[in-house]
């Protein structure tokens, strides 16, 4: 209802209607309608008491006019700002001048600008939108980390800086694209905007500010949903803090102060979050809460500080700040400055000498050598739980090094140190490469490196862009010869087409020694390379590992002792810490307990009980100490005899090393007889032939100790714990199951 109040000894509704009705007609078209919303009173009394009882329906407005203008009042409906008021002042002059309105409305080159609250609207939808897309960037470099490929490209000849830069140059071109589109779609659907050209950068510099802080939450986030969680809902959360602050000090901050105060909030919270600024240039694009004046006029110049420049300032250092923390920490440097600065006189030092002859003449070597590969006193623990104690060794070029233990030894945890993916306890000792500190230079360390991880780190490519991807990255000249070189080496010339992760074991664990050895890395780390190869593929590994052995310096840890023995120059025995080291042979004589014989009759497999009872009685007269197998099949027999039964003098040991190489048969020794006898094994030998004939042998072979015997008998000796095995009613060793074994 739209009441006019007058005084009607001087007004009538006729007068009204023909005053007003061009001024009403596009509310009320026809003159009843007029008439229907005009109501009359007669003193102001009156007035205040209808406006009073129907303030809600009185729209947009009413007066009271007396004769002598003292009482004269007018009253509108606040919510309608000031168009309320000036349409009831204009009636009023309509009213008092007696001249009725010759037109209705004319249009204007001005448009209406967009209410408060519909501009606020605009602002917390787009606000909510900019602060999740980027989440969306976490999401592959988390998978990266969380599969361990980052690993394996750091570990292969990838730097971080390269890394990141292809990262933030791909994403870019879709923060472009998207802030493109954003700017053209507020340009065509309203001229309102103030230099609407600056939101483009706002856009883009956000983008990018929230991209790098995305990939900074995937370093740490554990799986891609809590990535894209921290990256997006973060942000969220951060412009809802904004808006809130805005929007307390606009309702609460004294009125003198606000614009002060506004200002403070804006920048404090904007040097925390991108969303700051984001939000500061919408309000200035929209001119919301007067943002954009400067006194009575708009600002002259949009890239001042207080509009688009503070917001394009705040972002740029941002940028800056968020690309310096993540090459500094994912590339080590965080690690390595904090490691030199922790540095005391506490650290473990050569004043500690193994108990283990070999083990302490090691000790003294690698400090003072120029190996491809140093380990010194690397010391690793989770918590209270130690991991790798105290170990040291290097590796010649040109040598092989196995290094064995048990589940849980501490092999894996060794390798990740080595490659720098993990760092070294508080003074645990360091890792040359080449003679770089991997802890202090890791990237330069790791250009010598060619790592193949025990984890199979398998990217969305085929096999070939695997192997092209790590022979460009370490700058190969004839990528496609040298790929199609390792390819054959390797045994995946049929696979190459394919997809990596479509790849059984084997043929994965394969493409990992590829590339591995693409690039010819001086120093090279296998982590159980032969893992779910079948014996003929690991006879073709082994014979590619020992073609580039020349030159380089060669870690192998592998659970298969018959590898060991094939490929290694060297093995060292871990449990955390080393309990022995050596070559095979050396080892073999020095722990290696007992000689292994094995005999087959003539009769066989149509023995009779009779003649496997007679010559078990051989045995036992002849071999005091033998131990013979319980099981017996088709007129085969094994049983073992003490080495000090048949080594009384240690110059013996030379010969029995020197029989060791092969398996000594009855087939026959170049060895004369003499010194046959003369030695431990030989003399074994020679009692066996001498009574071949009598026993009724066709066949016997006397092999050493084995190095799977040596490892059981190193880890029964010192009491190693075996990790995930459990018995009931005894201690968890392996000596303990060795035990076990024999009493079976």
């Amino acid at each position: 209802m739209v009441p006019v109040v007058l005084q009607p000894t001087e007004f009538s509704t006729e007068v009204l209607t023909s005053l007003f009705e061009p001024l009403l007609f596009g509310l009320f078209p026809t003159q009843a309608e007029i008439q229907n919303h005009t109501h009359l009173v007669d003193t102001l009394p009156q007035f205040n008491s209808y406006i009073d009882q129907n303030f809600a329906n009185v729209t947009p407005s009413g007066f009271f006019l007396d004769n002598g203008g003292s009482q004269t009042t007018l009253a509108y409906k606040g919510n309608g700002q000031v168009f309320n008021a000036v349409w009831g002042q204009n009636v009023m002059d309509i009213m008092l001048t007696n001249i009725s309105i010759a037109t209705q409305f004319s249009q204007f080159d001005i448009p209406w600008a967009p209410s408060t609250g519909k501009s606020l609207q605009l602002v917390v939808y787009f606000g909510l939108a900019m602060s999740a897309y980027p989440g969306f960037f976490s999401l592959y470099p988390t998978v990266e980390r969380t599969r361990n490929i980052r690993s394996l490209q750091y570990s292969n000849g990838v730097r971080s800086l390269p890394l990141w830069l292809s990262y933030v140059a791909f994403d870019l071109i879709l923060v472009l694209i998207s802030s493109a589109l954003s700017v053209i779609i507020f340009a065509a659907a309203s001229s309102v905007w103030y230099h609407v050209g600056y939101l483009f950068i706002i856009f883009v510099l956000f983008g990018l500010a929230s991209i790098l802080l995305s990939y900074v939450v995937s370093l740490f986030a554990s799986t891609q949903l809590s990535a894209f969680a921290f990256a997006a809902a973060g942000q969220a959360v951060m412009f809802l803090i904004y808006l809130v602050g805005y929007m307390c000090t606009l309702t609460y901050a004294p009125i003198d102060k606000i614009d002060s105060t506004l200002l403070v909030v804006h920048f404090v919270i904007s040097a925390v979050t991108p969303m700051g600024s984001l939000i500061r240039a919408m309000f200035i694009a929209l001119n919301l809460f007067s943002t954009t004046c400067s006194g009575e006029e708009l600002a002259p110049n949009p890239g001042g500080i207080l509009q688009y420049g503070g917001p394009i300032l705040y972002l740029i250092l941002q940028i800056i700040a968020l690309f310096a923390v993540l090459i500094w920490y994912d590339s080590g440097s965080i690690v390595a400055w904090f490691r030199r600065q922790r540095k005391s006189s506490n650290a473990v030092t050569d004043n500690e000498i193994p108990a283990d002859e070999e083990i302490a003449e090691e000790l003294v070597r690698v400090n003072s050598s120029n190996d491809g590969l140093r380990i010194l006193h690397l010391t690793k623990s989770f918590g209270s739980v130690t991991a790798v104690e105290n170990i040291t060794f290097g590796i010649k070029r040109g040598e092989v090094f196995a290094l064995l233990g048990p589940n849980g030894a501490g092999k894996s945890t060794t390798i990740s140190l080595i490659r720098g993916d993990i760092q070294p306890s508080k003074n645990g000792g360091n890792v040359f490469v080449e003679n770089i500190e991997i802890n202090t230079h890791r990237a330069n360390a790791r250009a010598h490196l060619g790592v193949c991880p025990q984890f199979d780190a398998m990217d969305q490519m085929t096999v070939l862009e695997h192997l092209a991807f790590y022979a460009r990255v370490r700058g190969v000249p004839d990528v496609e010869h040298n790929v199609q070189a390792v390819l054959s080496a390797v045994g995946l010339q049929a696979f190459a087409p394919r997809m990596a992760a479509k790849l059984s074991g084997g043929n994965k664990r394969k493409l990992s020694l590829g590339i591995a050895l693409i690039g010819n890395p001086t120093v090279l780390l296998l982590d159980e390379p032969s893992s779910g190869m079948d014996a003929a593929a690991k006879r073709v590994m082994w014979k590619t590992l020992a073609s580039v052995v020349p030159g380089r310096s060669l870690l192998l840890t592998t659970h298969s002792m018959e590898e060991a023995d094939a490929l290694a120059d060297r093995a060292g025995i871990m449990a955390k810490r080393m309990l022995a080291m050596g070559t095979s042979d050396r080892l073999r004589s020095k722990f290696g307990g007992s000689y292994y014989v094995h005999l087959v009759l003539k009769s066989a497999p149509h023995t009779t009980d009779d003649e496997i009872s007679t010559l078990k009685a051989w045995i036992h007269d002849n071999f005091h100490n033998a131990v013979i197998e319980d099981k017996t099949f088709h007129g085969q027999m094994r049983f073992s005899v003490p080495v000090s039964s048949y080594s009384s003098k240690q110059s013996d040991m030379k010969m029995d090393i020197e029989l060791d190489e092969d398996e000594i048969n009855s087939t026959g020794t170049s060895i004369d007889e003499p010194k046959l006898r003369d030695s431990g094994i030989g003399s074994l030998i020679m009692k066996l032939e001498d009574q071949r004939e009598e026993l009724g042998l066709e066949y016997y072979s006397v092999s050493p100790t084995t190095l799977d015997q040596v490892f059981l008998t190193i880890v029964e000796k010192h009491n190693v714990e075996e990790e995930n095995y459990a018995a009931p009613k005894e201690k968890k060793t392996l000596g303990g199951l060795i035990r076990r074994r024999k009493q079976n």
